[in-house]
C-alpha cells in the first residue's frame, strides 16, 4: 500500500477541490451537531476511505470545541473463500488516522452478493447493530454526487417517483440519523484523491453488480454527457433545488390512485 497514507502533511492534488465540498454538504445540510458520536462506515472502497480522511480533518478541527466523537465501523464480508477487503488492511488504514476500527459480528456470506437489494439490507442491519453497540446516533455513508443522480433517473425510470438520496436521513423512527458527507463530491475527484492518498487499492468486483439496472443508469449517463458536459451536474442541481411550484404535484388522493 502507499505509505503516503502515513504523511499526515501529504495532500493529493486535488484535496482542496473535495474538502470544499464535503465541507459544503456539511455545513449545508447540518450533518455534524454537538455531541454527535458518528459511526464512519468504511468498506475499504475509495468512497469510504475518502469520507474517513475528510472527517477525521473536521475532528482534528471542531471535534473537541463541538464535543464529536468518530468510531470507524466495518462489516466484514466473504466471497470466494476471501475476504471483500482485508480486515487487516483496514485495521492498519484507520490506526493512521488515530482510530481503532469496530468490526460488526455480522459477516456478510457469499450468497447475499448476488442481489443488490439483500446485500445493501443485510449490510446496512449490521451497520444500525454497529452503531447501536457503540453508542452513535449518526452513521456517514460514502454515497457521493455521481450516487444521488444515478439513484434519482433509477427511481423515475423504474418506480416512478421523483426522489434520490437524502444527505441526512433520519431511521428508526429517529433514533439514527444517515448522513452523506460526499453528496456533493463527483466520483472521478474522489477517485482522484483515493489513489493519491491511498495508492492502489484492493478491489471487490461485485457479482451482482454486472447487469444492474444502475449499470444501464451509468452507460446512459455517459452517452449524455457525450451530447451535454453538463448532464450530471444539471440533474445535480435540479434534485437539490427543485422547482414544486413548476411541478404538476397531485394531492388528491383519489386521482393519484387512478392517474395509471
Amino acid at each position: 500500500m502507499n505509505k503516503l497514507i502515513f504523511s499526515p502533511q501529504f495532500r493529493p492534488r486535488n484535496w482542496a477541490t473535495v474538502y470544499s465540498r464535503a465541507l459544503k454538504a456539511v455545513k449545508g445540510y447540518a450533518l455534524l451537531e454537538p455531541g454527535d458520536k458518528v459511526l464512519i462506515a468504511v468498506s475499504g472502497g475509495g468512497d469510504s476511505l475518502v469520507m474517513l480522511d475528510m472527517l477525521s480533518r473536521v475532528e482534528k478541527k471542531i471535534g473537541r470545541k463541538l464535543g464529536l466523537s468518530f468510531v470507524a465501523g466495518h462489516v466484514p464480508g466473504i466471497y470466494g473463500g476471501k475476504e471483500i477487503f482485508p480486515v487487516a488492511l483496514l485495521r492498519e488504514i484507520v490506526k493512521a488516522y488515530g482510530s481503532e476500527l469496530a468490526a460488526s459480528s455480522s459477516v456478510l456470506k457469499e450468497a447475499v452478493f448476488s442481489d443488490c437489494f439483500k446485500c445493501a439490507m443485510a449490510r446496512r442491519k449490521a451497520l444500525f447493530d454497529l452503531a447501536e453497540r457503540e453508542g452513535c446516533n449518526k452513521i456517514a455513508l460514502g454515497h457521493n454526487a455521481d450516487d444521488l443522480v444515478e439513484t434519482a433517473l433509477l427511481n423515475m425510470f423504474y418506480q416512478g417517483r421523483f426522489s434520490s438520496m437524502s444527505a441526512r436521513q433520519p431511521v428508526l423512527k429517529g433514533k439514527l440519523t444517515l448522513i452523506r458527507p460526499l453528496a456533493l463530491v463527483w466520483k472521478k475527484n474522489i477517485e482522484i484523491f483515493a489513489k493519491g492518498r491511498f495508492g492502489k487499492l484492493p478491489k471487490f468486483r461485485c457479482p451482482g453488480s454486472k447487469d444492474s439496472q444502475r449499470t444501464f443508469i451509468k452507460a446512459l449517463v455517459r452517452k449524455l454527457e457525450k451530447q451535454n458536459p453538463k448532464t450530471k451536474a444539471n440533474v445535480l442541481k435540479a434534485i437539490t433545488n427543485p422547482k414544486m411550484e413548476y411541478l404538476p404535484v397531485i394531492k388528491n388522493k383519489r386521482l393519484i390512485a387512478e392517474r395509471d
